[in-house]
């Protein structure tokens, strides 16, 4: 079996990073001091002060500089995504081929893996007590952790459920599901079903997307039948993306779209506008929503394949990690600040920023939203039944590959066609045997 993990994740350009990422003592930094003494770290995040969420992490970075005044003092660069050169990812993985790495960087929740597996972060188990990781949402330690080490944690999380227009359902007389008790599949379609009119859909769930939004919506339902789309070492797709419950799920949206109950090509904000009674969408609707005051609405848990299934939902998102390249004597306060980014008044403040649930069940607490419909449904799911994406090397083609599978059944391929090729392009472009 081959892997090649720095090629899948970045393109090339980590082609010499294990010598940057762990292994390269002339890569790393050494430690420094600022005049009065204190550690000198440097920090940086995917998000400009243009966003509130980039504004949150400047004020976050201050507040430290001000606690841990003589002692530590960290230097934040803000870096916006984009696809050009200058983009974020592109110039994290060019410090990770070429060396300057900051000391502590924002990782996507998704990558933890690849970035694990390069030496471009390391383990912070050691620096956290089992009291203190025992405070963040399960699913923020699963997504974080690569072959029994804990490397990355985060202040927010996010999750998916089913929007869904009150008004509507009480004139189809439809009781929505409880986050204790969420509907089968059939009772979603059913419920569809009869919302389905010739000017509204029942259901919208952006079929027409290409990236990882697929993946994130439907995989639960997959995993709901306690299967994947990879193996448990994350490398083998065979037998899992073109398994039983992929078809089984894969099967369901082709007939969802066929029936006319969900379009394969929504139109934007159909459910905001009436065009559909119901939308599988992620915990960021509620700040679209707002925009649209005159939709009454509510939100359901993710659906369960079946009654015999047990019920799952999407999490995962930014997380922060140390750097590979932090010089060994900086670590403990590179740890320090990733504690900081992290802590419970930070996870809180994100919700405000930037509408997404916190990290921490102690921020729960602290936001009121929380506490009571319809937002509850999201902490409940968070608390109970969030299972984070595959933590593989090979996950972006996975994701890549799944996603087109769903795309070519909508347009006409066989469910099972469609995903044996998905499996045999991820064993080609992941050279696994």
């Amino acid at each position: 079996m081959k892997k090649n993990v720095l090629s899948l994740l970045l393109a090339g350009s980590l082609a010499v990073s294990m010598m940057a990422g762990c292994g390269g003592n002339d890569q790393k930094e050494t430690a420094q001091t600022s005049a009065d003494g204190s550690v000198e770290l440097s920090i940086w995040v995917h998000e400009t002060e243009s966003s509130d969420e980039g504004k949150l992490y400047a004020k976050l970075i201050g507040e430290f500089n001000e606690k841990y005044a003589g002692q530590y003092h960290a230097t934040l660069s803000q870096i916006a995504r984009s696809g050009d050169a200058g983009g974020y990812d592109d110039k994290v993985n060019a410090a990770i081929s070429n060396g300057g790495l900051p000391d502590v960087f924002t990782v996507d929740g998704v990558t933890v893996a690849q970035y694990a597996d390069a030496g471009a972060i390391i383990p912070i188990d050691e620096y956290f007590t089992s009291e203190e990781l025992s405070d963040f949402n399960p699913s923020i330690i699963q997504q974080g952790t690569y072959n029994g080490k804990l490397y990355t944690l985060g202040a927010m999380d996010s999750s998916v459920g089913i929007f869904y227009n009150k008004d509507m359902f009480e004139a189809a007389g439809i009781t929505p599901a409880t986050a204790e008790n969420p509907w089968t599949l059939d009772e979603l379609t059913e419920a569809a079903k009869k919302l389905t009119t010739d000017d509204c859909f029942g259901i919208t769930m952006s079929l027409d997307a290409k990236d990882e939004t697929v993946i994130y919506f439907f995989l639960p339902l997959i995993q709901s039948q306690g299967s994947s789309i990879v193996s448990e070492d994350g490398l083998k797709t065979e037998g899992y993306m073109n398994g039983e419950a992929a078809v089984n799920v894969l099967t369901w949206i082709k007939n969802m779209a066929d029936n006319g109950y969900a379009s394969a090509t929504p139109a934007e904000n159909s459910f905001e506008l009436k065009q559909a009674a119901m939308a599988l969408t992620g915990a960021w609707e509620p700040a679209n929503l707002a925009k649209f005051p005159d939709v009454n609405w509510g939100l359901m848990p993710m659906a369960k394949y079946d009654s015999s299934s047990k019920a799952v939902s999407a999490c995962g998102s930014w997380t922060f990690a140390v750097s590979g390249q932090c010089a060994e004597e900086k670590r403990e306060g590179a740890a320090e600040l990733v504690r900081f980014m992290t802590s419970t008044e930070a996870a809180a403040g994100m919700f405000a920023a930037n509408s997404m649930p916190p990290s921490r069940q102690s921020a729960f607490s602290k936001i009121a939203e929380f506490g009571q419909e319809p937002l509850s449904v999201f902490q409940y799911q968070l608390t109970n039944t969030a299972q984070a994406r595959p933590v593989s090397v090979n996950y972006a083609v996975a994701s890549n590959q799944f996603a087109t599978a769903v795309q070519n059944v909508l347009t006409g391929m066989d469910v099972k066609e469609a995903l044996d090729q998905a499996v045999e392009q991820y064993n080609f472009q992941t050279d696994t045997e």
